[in-house]
């Protein structure tokens, strides 16, 4: 009885995470910053009634321009693989979005949309089991690692999703699935029973599945690494046991792995078509990234991370999410690992393979980063597919994973009573505050007004307080006091997060408003196209309301329409791309088609051009005057949008 009621308390954190889930998706919260189409559509500056917390971010284009409206499009078309309401018809398969097909399966954080037209339901399920999944696929994985340490676990779980990387990026899928195929292929690494072995083989072969299928290999290689990392020192350390019941891990694992690899091949080969398509693109394309060059700033500018949240400090590195980061702090900790298992060697004749083993990926992935290798080891060993910004997520799992697995480990890393381990962490610890204050300092020489808010704040005092910060966690991290520094850098991790996404209620600023409703009444009557002049925005908008629609967002290059638009292919490699897809009225002192940014193309067409007519174009769209025209009717006017119908 003892047993079960021990065994009951590992599981009362994931019940917990569950319900507030389901609690949170029935009262339809979410995370969305879709606050900011009321203004595209609408001249008032009132907020919305159904924000309950912070403001919407600008910077989160691609949640709610991109990702949000298809999200309601396919449960507007019951979650048809070809949706034909983007462009020409486009198959979203390859998108992380709802859509009905047999690898439905491995993406679990969407089944609401499969049973359910409540699509603000179902878009806050999906937002909050995201999330859910990193705390459960963490937990597990550190339970495992640090001998059921619960506390550590569930801090550590919380920690990686109150890290501004993960915020900011609204990055967790990565990390949680490689983090549960993890924990299911440790367990089968130890499991005696066949039937138990077999089940966790199945958990193994389905997390594979559902971290390939992200198809984005720029975050995936670097935590693959940290996987096989983790799995290799887990394995030496534990070989003892685990080679007790080969019989039984070695086949289920290789069958593990065949199942996997049967569903992914089986996925390629039934999309090839439209995988080609994108792999022939002119953007994103074929990638060959060249290691070495690397920026430390970048790397180490975590502490720092906290005045991201204020719009008015200008983001050092591009955008807010390209500037994001981990609270790195690995460097010092190579050193004490290496310090340590020396010590331990002498001793003992052991090593602490797991923490050797995550010690080396880190500096597999500091070489990639700084130094310029051959090209011919960036390519075998796949680095070549991840830029220099994508490698964070690599550093920050292997870092975040070394960091908990220190502090579950005091018999080996604990500091000692020697002066000469009192020494080394005070070396370690001030010369990481160095690093934290010369990042700072340059930080500040790239973007003086980063460091504008709060005022009351100097920007020097800013920056020597993220510096005795570092010194600060790194000497409780190795000086042991496992509970002061867990609660300080938690706490820190929650003021760096708790105001970059804004909680809201419902969808309604995108569904449920006087233009939404017209669109929708609009389309329900003709499916003809629609076309959107000006703020491209609005296409996306419409598509979320069921709208046929010929612009917006293109995911990959639609042939058809340009088939028609450009028969002489003479603008073949700007339109070759995945592009946002902006119409213009006709201007002499532009090409007909050009290229504004690498993923944004314009079309500068007259609206009663022809061509439109012959791509089934009969409805218009602008938060932008069209000049008076012959072919065009102008049906309604509701605040900033105008619609029109051609009628010639």
């Amino acid at each position: 009885m003892k047993k079960s009621s021990d065994n009951f308390k590992y599981w009362i954190y994931p019940i917990l995470i569950l319900l507030l889930i389901l609690l949170l998706s029935a009262l339809e919260i979410n995370g969305s910053s879709v606050e900011i189409l009321r203004g595209r559509i609408l001249s008032t500056d009132e907020r919305d009634s159904d924000s309950l917390f912070g403001r919407p971010r600008a910077i989160r284009s691609d949640q709610y321009m991109i990702v949000l409206p298809m999200f309601i499009s396919q449960d507007i078309n019951k979650e048809a693989t070809i949706n034909n309401d983007i462009g020409e018809g486009t198959n979203v398969i390859t998108q992380n979005i709802p859509s009905r097909n047999i690898f439905a399966i491995f993406r679990p954080t969407y089944l609401p949309f499969f049973f359910s037209d409540n699509s603000a339901f179902s878009y806050s399920f999906s937002w909050w089991a995201e999330m859910g999944l990193l705390l459960i696929g963490i937990y597990l994985l550190l339970l495992e690692l640090t001998k059921k340490n619960l506390p550590l676990s569930i801090v550590g779980s919380l920690l990686f999703l109150m890290t501004p990387f993960t915020q900011w990026w609204n990055q967790t899928n990565m990390i949680a699935w490689i983090s549960i195929g993890l924990f299911f292929g440790l367990r089968v690494l130890k499991e005696q029973s066949w039937w138990k072995s077999s089940l966790y083989g199945l958990g193994l072969a389905y997390s594979i599945i559902t971290f390939a299928l992200f198809l984005y290999p720029a975050f995936q290689v670097p935590v693959a690494y940290v996987a096989i990392a983790i799995a290799l020192g887990f394995s030496i350390t534990n070989w003892k046991d685990i080679k007790k019941n080969l019989k039984i891990s070695i086949p289920v694992i290789l069958l593990s792995a065949l199942l996997g690899i049967s569903f992914i091949l089986l996925f390629i080969s039934q999309n090839k078509d439209v995988i080609e398509i994108i792999s022939n693109t002119v953007y994103p394309g074929a990638r060959f990234i060249e290691s070495g060059g690397g920026d430390t700033n970048l790397l180490f500018n975590g502490l720092y991370n906290i005045l991201l949240q204020r719009d008015s400090n200008t983001a050092p590195f591009g955008n807010q999410s390209e500037s994001s980061n981990f609270f790195l702090l690995f460097p010092p900790l190579l050193v004490w690992v290496l310090y340590k298992n020396i010590n331990l060697f002498r001793k003992q004749k052991k090593l602490d393979w797991i923490g050797i083993s995550i010690s080396s990926v880190l500096l597999f992935f500091l070489a990639n980063y700084f130094i310029p290798l051959p090209s011919i080891i960036t390519k075998i060993t796949l680095m070549y597919l991840v830029p220099h910004q994508r490698l964070l997520i690599g550093f920050g799992f292997a870092s975040y994973i070394l960091m908990l697995w220190i502090l579950s480990n005091k018999k080996i890393y604990s500091c000692d009573k020697s002066i000469k381990d009192r020494i080394l962490v005070s070396i370690l610890s001030i010369s990481f505050g160095i690093l934290i204050y010369i990042v700072g300092k340059n930080l500040y020489a790239i973007s003086p007004s980063f460091f504008n808010f709060p005022e009351i704040v100097s920007p020097t005092l800013k920056i020597l307080a993220a510096s005795i910060f570092a010194v600060f966690l790194i000497f409780m991290l190795l000086r042991g006091y496992r509970k002061i520094f867990l609660i300080a850098l938690l706490s820190f991790a929650f003021l760096s997060t708790v105001y970059i996404n804004p909680i809201r209620r419902g969808l309604d600023v995108l569904t449920d408003t006087e233009v939404a409703h017209y669109i929708r009444d609009m389309s329900e009557k003709d499916d003809s196209k629609w076309v959107i002049y000006g703020d491209h925005t609005l296409a996306q908008y419409a598509l979320a309301n069921n709208a046929n629609v010929l612009n917006g967002i293109h995911i990959y290059p639609q042939f058809k329409i340009w088939e028609v638009l450009d028969p002489e292919k003479k603008y073949m490699d700007v339109y070759n791309r995945y592009a946002h897809v902006m119409v213009h009225t006709k201007t002499e002192n532009h090409e007909d088609i050009y290229l504004f940014a690498p993923d944004v193309v314009v079309l500068n067409i007259d609206p009663c051009d022809e061509k439109l007519k012959q791509l089934d174009v009969k409805y218009y769209l602008s938060n932008e005057e069209i000049p008076e025209n012959t072919c065009l009717n102008k049906l309604k006017q509701i605040d900033k949008v105008s619609i029109y119908e051609r009628i010639d």
